[in-house]
């Protein structure tokens, strides 16, 4: 997929299109086709501009974060790891994980039997939801039941 038909290059553009990030200096691209990630680095067309690239770096984490892209990390050149594969998603399409924290659990498994009784429990009237967009961006969504509650 090229970059200019590429949503999810299209949506992290977007999310950095403020006054404070000169697009002209950012390239966001996809290793390949097929990649399940994106990378968005600084390349100013200035050489002297180079010297800002930390500051940059942080500033478009901070704004992607803002955007709902919740894997982008600072590593120089940011890596967008979503939880979602980009390039065979339909917009519109969501994925939502339900989200629990489960203490004293002697393993996984144990862990996943007892968010599952939790799930099933009819007394729980709440639920935290990540849902994740076609693009790859995510939300963190509180929900409850009101017929429950």
């Amino acid at each position: 997929m090229s970059t200019e038909t590429d949503p999810a290059v299209a949506a992290v553009r977007t999310a950095l299109a403020d006054p404070s990030h000169d697009l002209g200096e950012v390239i966001v691209g996809r290793p390949g086709d097929t990649a399940r990630f994106l990378i968005v680095r600084f390349n100013p067309v200035d050489g002297e501009d180079f010297d800002a690239e930390g500051e940059m770096h942080a500033a478009y984490t901070i704004a992607l974060r803002a955007a709902g892209w919740r894997d982008a990390l600072d590593l120089g050149d940011l890596v967008l790891v979503p939880e979602v594969p980009l390039a065979d998603t339909e917009p519109g399409t969501f994925i939502a994980s339900w989200a629990i924290t489960i203490d004293r659990a002697t393993d996984v498994q144990d862990a996943a039997d007892q968010a599952r009784e939790r799930q099933l429990d009819l007394g729980v009237t709440e639920a935290v939801w990540t849902v994740t967009d076609s693009v790859g961006r995510t939300a963190t969504v509180h929900t409850q039941d009101p017929d429950l509650s």
